[in-house]
């Protein structure tokens, strides 16, 4: 397979859309404003009526004529009469005609059906004018624009009970494959948990998209080309999960080429680079492989800018952190890479750590704090350098996790789980590498802690010798946490009455 860089791949796709008429903003609808949040304005909106759209009384107590209060003191109170000169008024009240100011109730004495006012009040004290917040035929919020919450309230506040917004795009998730089972702990050997359509669409609605997840496809090509041809009918996108690289029952480039046109096949990314892009009926359709890291790398990079522009919308970019880089990665420069790491804030400041790159390995997502985009014609990059890591968590989340890297125990996933439920804001990331690694990582500033289990021959000793070793410079502190029993583990009754491992000696 033939593979075209990322840029060059998009850039040829989106000629071809283009041209086939499915790059076109996605028709309009009026939705009620209470249904509105998160979608995006197909036109602007005006306001029909100012806010408030009256004089409105902004605190309880009494309106009066701020001209009759002039010359009031605590020696000389000014006495209005209730009902007359003086009326009661709650907030939100439409002040009375004539009226042009409002005394708190806290302030004002009241003894006999008079007033006492002991100091003048200004004009307009207290009072929320007409058009204080809007006035009517202003521009409330602009087309094009992604509606929060507020938002919203100010839709509403305008006079407005419905706005016009562009249709949510609708997008088909297709799993194909064989041997593809729901999730159960109940699954033989040969058997994988379809879990990437759930993942795909959950991402897809948070660009907000509706996407629909199809069961697993595993009919012969006549059949999966008849239900891609009904998808789609009724979606604005097509993705095929898996059938991308080429196998033998690997159908997604025949699938589109039945229905419409392949444009590229194959793109210089990794993870994700056994992707076919093209368009059948007016309609994008693309094929992303299997492997969940590769399916979630391929979706964002490519479908993510699409939803964008059918929404009238610039693409988001999510925050960035400068960390430090301890160790070399190294990176084919004919791809575009996108590595998966962890940051800890330690001694050296932010510092970022590879994860394990593995493309099936959904894992290495979940842990992960950020990305670290290595463009094309670039090999690598070379140890204590500071890369921009784009985060997959909010800065303050990773300010407040501890990172542990080393030998692994299941008291550590106890412990990380008893840490958020007691402290919601902090968090333990653990890493399973081996104590070495973990005392490495330690040197380098990548972890907080690190688990060891590490015997010296010569002494007889655990762990002290190997930390005086590896870190001679760095202040550290060695704490026992769990104590192993090691030993063989047997089928039930111990058929062959095995004891000791000199046992297994026994013919």
């Amino acid at each position: 397979m033939s593979l075209l860089p990322l840029n060059d791949a998009l850039a040829r796709w989106r000629e071809a859309l283009d041209a086939a008429g499915a790059l076109r903003r996605l028709p309009a609808e009026t939705i009620p404003v209470a249904q509105a949040h998160g979608r995006v304005t197909a036109a602007a909106v005006w306001a029909r009526i100012s806010s408030p759209h009256y004089h409105a009384v902004a605190m309880d107590g009494y309106a009066v004529r701020s001209a009759m209060t002039e010359g009031a003191t605590e020696a000389g109170p000014v006495r209005l009469r209730l009902g007359r000169d003086a009326l009661y008024v709650n907030t939100g009240d439409a002040l009375p005609e004539g009226f042009d100011a409002v005394i708190p109730q806290e302030e004002t004495r009241v003894e006999e059906g008079w007033l006492e006012v002991t100091h003048p009040v200004r004009a307009w004290r207290h009072i929320r004018i007409i058009g204080e917040d809007m006035v009517s035929t202003e521009l409330v919020v602009p087309a094009h624009q992604r509606l929060r919450p507020q938002d919203l309230g100010a839709i509403a506040g305008s006079g407005h009970n419905a706005v016009r917004v562009f249709r949510q795009p609708r997008i088909a998730i297709l799993p194909l494959g064989q041997h593809l089972a729901p999730p159960s702990p109940h699954v033989e050997p040969g058997q994988i948990i379809e879990f990437n359509s759930m993942v795909l669409a959950a991402m897809a609605r948070e660009w907000g998209a509706v996407a629909n997840p199809f069961p697993p496809q595993d009919g012969d090509l006549d059949a999966l080309i008849q239900q891609v041809r009904a998808a789609l009918d009724d979606h604005d996108l097509v993705a095929l999960n898996a059938g991308a690289a080429g196998g033998a029952r690997d159908y997604a480039e025949r699938i589109i080429r039945a229905l419409g046109e392949v444009v590229v096949r194959g793109v210089a990314l990794r993870p994700g680079h056994a992707v076919i892009l093209g368009h059948a009926r007016g309609k994008p359709i693309i094929a992303i492989p299997g492997f969940p890291v590769s399916a979630m790398t391929a979706f964002e990079r490519i479908v993510r800018p699409l939803l964008a522009d059918w929404l009238g919308q610039p693409e988001e970019h999510p925050p960035r952190l400068q960390a430090l880089l301890p160790q070399t990665i190294v990176s084919d420069p004919d791809m575009d890479e996108f590595k998966r790491v962890i940051v800890a804030h330690t001694y050296r400041g932010a510092v970022a750590r590879p994860l394990p790159q593995a493309a099936g390995a959904i894992m290495t997502i979940v842990r992960a704090d950020g990305v670290i985009h290595i463009p094309r014609g670039q090999d690598g990059v070379p140890a204590d350098s500071y890369v921009q890591v784009a985060l997959l968590r909010s800065p303050e989340s990773i300010a407040h996790t501890i990172i542990h890297i080393g030998s692994h125990d299941l008291a550590l996933d106890i412990l990380a789980d008893q840490l958020r439920r007691a402290h919601p804001d902090r968090s333990l990331n653990s890493l399973g590498v081996g104590s070495l690694e973990g005392l490495q990582a330690l040197a380098r500033g990548e972890a907080h802690l690190a688990g060891v289990h590490l015997l010296d021959p010569a002494t007889g000793a655990y762990n002290i010798p190997a930390v005086r070793v590896h870190l001679p410079h760095l202040p550290v502190v060695v704490m026992r946490f769990v104590q192993r029993a090691q030993g063989l583990i047997l089928p039930r009754g111990n058929p062959k009455n095995l004891h000791t491992l000199a046992d297994l000696t026994r013919p």
